[in-house]
């Protein structure tokens, strides 16, 4: 995985969280800092990334090579969606995140965990368009935090303050046939943690926890293929079109018709 760079732009006014917290600049700064640290640190030990993430003091500050992570009121193009990312048309990674949809900044539900997720899962596959193959005739979207969505674990701030981040995927959860541990949290013994109970597996939990199948995968090829989320995405189980699931669901289509058409 390559370095990459992302600055928080809060372009909220003043919107609060369910809890009724804001955004400060303060927040902000914790959000960059905890996740941050999660990337540079647990995450990059297994999958190799680098980031840098910081705050921006307003909409205008970007820097060159840096991928924008914004936080608004609401999606107006995805009603009741609380993130999405998506690429723009010079194929540059964004992120969006509906401040109103989130249950507190830095708690379990808060903002913080949808940019850690977010922010996981474009380092991972930053066109959302990978996927696994499980040699059994499913091909699994290769995502970092989807099968383990609903839990978090905290990292502490240099001034003491607990962030909460998503929990995220090991490399053995994506090789069939592997043993476990599949998740970090269950691989670091942190509380709260459920495994998925093997690879390209799913975590038990309510309310979250899901995958993206195709039907289009293994040594025989399906021509029926046929594509659905597994479990119940927290965000709802009809993603926004320009959502990661929205448009991992739409190339699946894709390829259903082409398999369709063979």
């Amino acid at each position: 995985m390559n370095a990459f760079k992302w600055v928080l732009i809060d372009s909220t006014k003043g919107a609060a969280t369910q809890d009724g917290s804001k955004l400060t600049p303060a927040v902000l700064n914790h959000i960059a800092e905890a996740v941050q640290d999660q990337v540079k640190q647990e995450f990059a030990a297994e999958w190799g990334a680098q980031a840098t993430i910081r705050a921006g003091a307003n909409a205008n500050d970007i820097q060159p090579g840096e991928w924008v992570y914004g936080f608004v009121p609401i999606l107006p193009d995805a009603p009741g969606a609380s993130a999405y990312h998506d690429i723009n048309s010079k194929g540059v990674p964004f992120s969006l995140c509906a401040v109103t949809t989130c249950g507190s900044l830095l708690g379990p539900t808060g903002v913080s965990v949808d940019a850690s997720h977010e922010i996981l899962e474009t380092a991972g596959d930053e066109g959302a368009n990978q996927f696994a193959n499980d040699n059994k005739g499913s091909l699994h979207a290769l995502e970092m935090c989807d099968a383990v969505e609903v839990q978090t674990y905290g990292k502490t701030c240099k001034d003491g303050t607990v962030v909460q981040v998503s929990n995220w995927l090991l490399r053995a959860w994506f090789a069939p046939g592997t043993a476990g541990p599949y998740d970090y949290m269950s691989s670091a013994k942190i509380a709260g943690a459920v495994a998925p109970p093997g690879p390209l597996q799913t975590a038990p939990g309510h309310g979250g926890n899901y995958q993206i199948i195709s039907k289009w995968g293994g040594e025989k090829q399906v021509t029926a293929a046929a594509s659905h989320i597994v479990g119940t995405r927290r965000k709802g189980n009809d993603p926004n079109w320009s959502s990661r699931a929205g448009r991992r669901l739409k190339e699946i289509e894709r390829m259903d018709q082409i398999a369709r058409a063979m």
